[in-house]
């Protein structure tokens, strides 16, 4: 009997043991549970406002977007409690600093400002259009503007290379470089210019015309190809107009071309496209460059956009 005792004296020593260190571990292992969750619940509510800021942030750039659009470059510069947004005129750098709780998120665009020599046709008043064909490159569509650029007959007239005064007619290869005419032009079959025509008057196109626009010297920026103060236009009375322009076309009036292939930009008051014109970027660029020669493009209030691959994010 006493070793019976004995034995169960030693067994209830064991279980104790047992129990003491199945109550160590449950501790560590719900301490650790519980650690989890705190930090869990940490994480979710950085998360959280991380989300939250960048959101802010994203909402504050596109309210500055609206603003700067719709009044002046300055109004793109403000701050609520959750965002402060920065507009930088000189860099078009537009920067915005969302915050939630401690933290806060920012963002950054590079903007650029649309103007009608970055689009294949840009007008004012009026786009006719009866049957033409039109290829270009995306972004560079036709739009409508509530002013076009004013161009600076002074400036063409002091850098032109070859001066006319009065109505003229051209035919055949004419000499490279800028030819200023003060009054009206009548380009007839045959003629070629490697080169600008600027004209103060009116220029009408007769038969099978080429002019071919010219690198700024030192710049990859291209001449316009065509100016005129009032209004270009194929002669109603050739049959089959052949008129080739490669290069930006410029009118302070009207554009009326028919039966021609224009690799663009077309910029007028009014533009009237018909009887199959070909406009065709043939998917390049070069001649969507704000040229000299204009007012300055900081003159006008044009929309401004996002750089395409300009967004960075800092947190």
């Amino acid at each position: 009997m006493k070793r019976l005792f004995a034995k169960i004296k030693s067994e209830d020593g064991s279980i104790m043991g047992m129990v003491f260190i199945f109550f160590i571990i449950l501790t560590i292992v719900g301490t650790a549970f519980l650690t989890m969750a705190s930090q869990e619940s940490m994480l979710s509510a950085k998360q959280y406002h991380r989300t939250r800021a960048f959101y802010r942030a994203e909402s504050g750039m596109n309210i500055a977007l609206w603003r700067i659009n719709h009044g002046a470059d300055s109004y793109g510069t403000f701050s609520t409690d959750s965002v402060a947004v920065e507009f930088d005129t000189t860099t078009h750098i537009l920067s915005a600093v969302g915050n939630s709780g401690s933290t806060s998120q920012t963002l950054q665009v590079e903007l650029f400002q649309d103007h009608p020599f970055n689009r294949i046709v840009s007008y004012r008043t009026d786009l006719d259009t009866s049957s033409y064909y039109l290829d270009n490159m995306r972004g560079h569509d036709i739009e409508t503007y509530y002013e076009v650029p004013q161009v600076d007959m002074p400036y063409f007239s002091s850098i032109a290379d070859y001066y006319h005064t009065g109505d003229i007619s051209f035919s055949g290869l004419m000499p490279a470089g800028i030819h200023y005419i003060n009054g009206n032009v009548t380009m007839k079959n045959g003629t070629v210019l490697n080169g600008t025509l600027v004209v103060t008057g009116s220029i009408k196109f007769v038969g099978s015309v080429t002019i071919n626009a010219q690198l700024i010297p030192d710049t990859t920026i291209f001449y316009p190809a065509l100016v005129t103060g009032d209004t270009a236009h194929t002669s109603e009375v050739d049959g089959n107009p052949n008129l080739i322009i490669n290069g930006a076309v410029y009118s302070s009036g009207v554009v009326d071309f028919k039966g021609q292939e224009i690799s663009g930009p077309i910029i007028a008051n009014k533009v009237i496209l018909r009887s199959g014109v070909k406009i065709d970027d043939h998917g390049v660029d070069k001649y969507y460059h704000y040229p000299p020669g204009f007012i300055t493009e900081d003159h006008f209030d044009w929309e401004k956009r996002r750089v395409k691959g300009s967004w960075r994010t800092e947190f």
